[in-house]
């Protein structure tokens, strides 16, 4: 196979060995005669440096010794500076020792085997450096850009806020202004003046929960809040939610377990219940079964209480998932949402404060949240 194969410049450098054992490269490293083959030199270096790179300088080097078109000759000026040329790719010593066996003008010591193979440890130490940096930058880039994709959904979310609560403040104010104006104006009955009248108090009902929505998520979030800690039975407390839910306007059925829910809760109770009231309603607005339905289940593990809130509904789509805790975002249609988009974002505010956690549970049929409190535990006021 020797004799039908052309061998590469590693296997040269390999073969120099034996041939040239008794050779030793001594003395500063020059080329005294042309020696080589410069065709051998210009297939080691396009193996080296690429076959465009090669051409290049062997084409550059034929026009400076007068014979373009041609090979150049192989003379010690042109071995030294080709020899600098792939010094540059694979090291000093390897390029300085590769050249030598096929110019016949070097043996190869047992020094210049030692630089050598300290050039290759430090290529191959550069080169996993090199790896290492680019899976660091990968990792970086992949972060920023579902970072940026975050960033853009909440842009969005905020611009369609901003349009949300200018509607929603704008409504209940025309309403107030429009009949307050027919009922100065106007010559009405008892039962027009009570009617119009009605329907001031609900709009302002109505702004004054949009506001307080508001303000208490600003609170909450600038940790100004004061939490004021008792404690009390979870069905109690469940009890209050539910009445407190207007479920009364809604075809909800509630199902439950009351003696899982025969528990003590240590927490700003009031501040639970407010959880619970806007878990129970969002139920009752968005579950679009035939025949809704909302599952409270209570459990404990870890040292936690666990509050699970199951409806029988399609559920929150999957893009959505990572949104819903955050300001503005909206729940469903916006047809049916009666708000600004502000209650789970003051829910999970309201958790942290309680030390504890609200959930989006995937995996469930239907929408499915988890409320976490720490067993018997007062929160720490703050």
């Amino acid at each position: 196979m020797s004799l039908v194969t052309f061998p590469s410049p590693l296997e040269r450098l390999q073969g120099a060995q034996f041939v040239n054992i008794f050779e030793h490269a001594t003395g500063a490293r020059t080329w005294s005669r042309p020696v080589a083959d410069a065709e051998d030199l210009l297939l080691m270096s396009q193996r080296i440096i690429g076959q465009t790179e090669a051409q290049r300088i062997f084409a550059r080097e034929a026009t400076r010794q007068g014979i373009p078109d041609q090979l150049p000759k192989a003379t010690p000026d042109f071995v030294a500076r080709l020899e600098r040329e792939l010094g540059g790719s694979v090291g000093a010593a390897t390029a300085h020792a590769m050249i030598g066996q096929l110019t016949g003008g070097s043996g190869v010591s047992v020094e210049d085997l030692i630089a050598v193979a300290d050039e290759a440890a430090q290529i191959l130490e550069y080169s996993n450096r090199l790896e290492a940096k680019s899976a660091e930058q990968e990792a970086t880039a992949r972060a920023l850009r579902d970072a940026n994709a975050k960033l853009t959904a909440l842009s969005i979310q905020k611009d369609a806020f901003l349009s949300q609560i200018s509607h929603e403040l704008r409504t209940p104010m025309t309403s107030i202004r429009s009949f307050s104006e027919i009922l100065r104006d106007d010559d009405l009955t008892g039962e027009d003046r009570n009617r119009y009248a009605g329907i001031i108090l609900d709009e302002s009902i109505r702004l004054s929960r949009l506001l307080d929505d508001l303000l208490d998520l600003s609170v909450l979030e600038n940790g100004q809040v004061v939490l004021r800690p008792q404690t009390g039975r979870l069905s109690a407390l469940l009890d209050r939610a539910i009445a407190a839910a207007g479920l009364h306007e809604r075809n909800l059925t509630i199902q439950r377990d009351r003696d899982a829910e025969d528990i003590e809760i240590t927490a700003d109770l009031d501040r639970l219940v407010q959880v619970f009231i806007n878990l129970i309603s969002n139920a009752a607005k968005y579950c679009d079964a035939k025949k809704p339905a909302l599952t409270i289940r209570v459990s404990r593990t870890k040292g936690q209480h666990r509050i699970d809130f199951l409806d029988n509904g399609i559920g929150i789509a999957a893009q959505n998932q990572e949104l819903i805790f955050e300001k503005f975002s909206r729940l469903a249609d916006e047809s049916k949402a009666g708000g600004a988009g502000l209650g789970l974002a003051i829910c999970r505010e309201i958790m942290h404060r309680l030390q504890g956690d609200i959930t989006y549970l995937r995996g469930t049929s239907g929408t499915a949240f988890r409320v976490t409190l720490p067993v018997m535990s007062a929160p720490v006021v703050s």
